[in-house]
């Protein structure tokens, strides 16, 4: 833990000195939600709620569009405080530095690798976390744009029942409904590791009383085993966003997850309201 929490402070000092060095372009964000997941505990039989209060400040370049190669890259600090779950409360920094390639004037190309360093109070889930996400985008029209993506991460948790590696791929699709209002709605193919909370009758039926030796814990925070093991991810969700001003805007998003693996399929419905601003 306390090499996360220097990883943290680090990561944190790099982003405001890159900030210090571009702060005069545009880009900056910062915003706060509340959101919701109906399974937070990713339970097969006994599925718990729980509502958050989150806050990020972001900063992004995009390309310039003065040449078909350019730079690209990402920073933010998030945290988030859950209502009943406190333990689940966190804090992360994201760095992903990258670069796009414009190959006409309708489709654009960008890798993007990260890294992310993600302190937890329940301090079993602290993680660092790698990967990278390749992006194909399509501009069918000034109102209409489309999106594929390939997606990694590999996270390394203080407790190796929540460690995981996630292979993903997914498809987006984005329209302008009214002036100042549009809409993105998404889905998502994933096979990796995920923690799954399970009571103890189903733990033995799903594992034939053997168990799963360093990948299986007790939780306090959900009251429940907590095994690790291979899943199925899908996920399909639309995010709404008005724009009220130049500077000023919401957003609305829903997500519908399934999850399957040999213990059996866990499903949640998540969503979030949020303000946000740009300067």
């Amino acid at each position: 833990m306390r090499r996360l929490n220097i990883i943290f402070m680090e990561s944190f000092v790099i982003i405001l000195l890159f900030w210090a060095g571009v702060c005069s372009a545009a880009g900056w964000e910062t915003g706060i939600k509340v959101g919701f997941d109906s399974n937070i505990n990713r339970s097969i039989n006994r599925a718990e709620s729980d509502s958050y209060l989150s806050a990020l400040l972001s900063y992004s370049r995009i390309p310039t569009g003065e040449s078909r190669f350019d730079w690209i890259f990402g920073a933010t600090v998030e945290g988030a405080a859950y209502n009943r779950y406190t333990d689940l409360s966190y804090g992360l920094v994201n760095v992903a530095p990258g670069v796009s390639y414009v190959l006409n004037r309708f489709v654009s190309f960008s890798v993007s690798p990260f890294l992310e360093a993600k302190a937890v109070k329940n301090s079993d889930q602290s993680a660092l976390a790698v990967g990278g996400k390749v992006m194909l985008r399509e501009q069918i029209s000034s109102a209409v744009y489309l999106g594929q993506y390939y997606f990694l991460k590999n996270s390394s948790a203080d407790v190796d029942t929540y460690s995981f590696t996630e292979n993903a791929v997914g498809i987006f699709a984005g329209t302008r409904l009214v002036e100042k209002v549009t809409m993105e709605i998404g889905y998502e193919y994933s096979q990796g590791d995920s923690f799954r909370a399970l009571s103890t009758s189903t733990v033995g039926t799903a594992t034939g009383g053997r168990g799963r030796g360093a990948h299986q814990s007790f939780s306090q925070t959900f009251g429940e085993i907590v095994i690790r093991e291979p899943v199925t991810r899908n996920a399909i969700g639309v995010n709404l966003n008005v724009d009220w001003s130049n500077a000023l805007f919401s957003t609305i998003g829903y997500l519908y997850t399934s999850l399957s693996g040999d213990s059996g399929t866990s499903k949640s419905h998540s969503g979030f309201i949020g303000l946000g601003y740009r300067f």
